[in-house]
């Protein structure tokens, strides 16, 4: 069962985009995995750009869940080369925790990406009880041993920072993180923080010609925050799953030339974006194996 359900909290102080989330039930044909699957949508994106790879979790058995969340400005945006190594940091742990660590938004803990999951979990889990919502749950927290955090874009930098802070199922960054630090050739200090899920559990994927987060930053910002110890960077064009088990994959395949709805940039959203994802021959994402790859294994 697919829905779309409006965000319990909402924050006068900043312009938060007041689409729905959007709420899958594992496919009845298949076993429950147990697992969620949460997807954090990229600057001004809403959760309902990213169905496809929601429905390819609720296919394998997760419950699946894009998330609406403060994402009106770009990370880089208000932080690129601010002489402050921590802007990116600070903006980022207020937008997922509701602390008040940054001055250039003011997220509380009700709008934080936290907050807004942990209320979107207990609404499904009292309203349709035998569905299984209530296990991502304990005591009103989340249980994020059994979550996987992906997100695109500035999502992206939001599901790696959230792996600093929490230990989670798996973490997945699609075209992202993008941000520099004090300086454009140096890393906001957060990529450097110790993990709390291992690297063994992060994964990312980007295109190579993305024209919004250049190919060198993101996966420099790979480097940093450990994944590059895993294993070179490999690309899925031409490949099949498990793709040399890397935790670093690219593509370099076009996008889709019949794009269904507005992009910023058709590289930059090739990887997860709806409307430009290239489709193959039976018009299924090109990149399903890989989306069950990296998140659905």
């Amino acid at each position: 069962m697919e829905r779309n359900i409006l965000p319990a909290a909402t924050n006068p102080a900043i312009n938060i985009n007041l689409s729905a989330h959007v709420a899958i039930n594992p496919d009845p044909t298949v076993p429950a995995r147990g697992r969620l699957f949460v997807m954090l949508p990229g600057t001004l994106a809403v959760a309902s750009t990213y169905r496809l790879i929601l429905r390819t979790g609720a296919a394998r058995g997760y419950h699946a869940i894009g998330l609406t969340y403060p994402n009106d400005n770009a990370v880089e945006g208000q932080c690129g080369n601010n002489p402050d190594p921590n802007c990116a940091t600070d903006l980022r742990r207020e937008t997922i925790t509701g602390s008040d660590t940054s001055t250039l938004t003011a997220v509380n803990p009700a709008n934080s990406i936290i907050g807004r999951l942990e209320a979107l979990l207990t609404t499904l889990a009292t309203q349709f009880p035998n569905e299984g919502w209530g296990q991502y749950l304990i005591g009103g927290r989340i249980n994020w041993p059994l979550v996987t955090v992906a997100g695109h874009s500035q999502g992206a930098g939001h599901a790696g920072f959230l792996a600093k802070l929490e230990l989670l199922d798996r973490t997945v960054m699609f075209s992202g993180p993008a941000e520099t630090g004090a300086s454009a050739t140096s890393p906001s200090s957060w990529l450097r923080f110790p993990n709390v899920t291992p690297l063994s559990r992060q994964y990312a994927f980007t295109h190579v010609g993305d024209t919004l987060a250049a190919f060198a930053g993101v996966s420099g910002n790979w480097t940093t925050i450990g994944l590059g110890s895993l294993g070179p960077l490999t690309s899925v064009d031409g490949a099949s799953a498990p793709f040399g088990n890397s935790h670093q994959l690219t593509t370099n395949a076009a996008p889709n030339p019949n794009p269904t709805g507005p992009t910023a940039s058709p590289t930059h959203g090739a990887p997860v974006v709806d409307a430009v994802t290239p489709l193959n021959a039976q018009g299924r994402p090109l990149f399903e194996p890989v989306w069950i790859y990296l998140a659905f294994p």
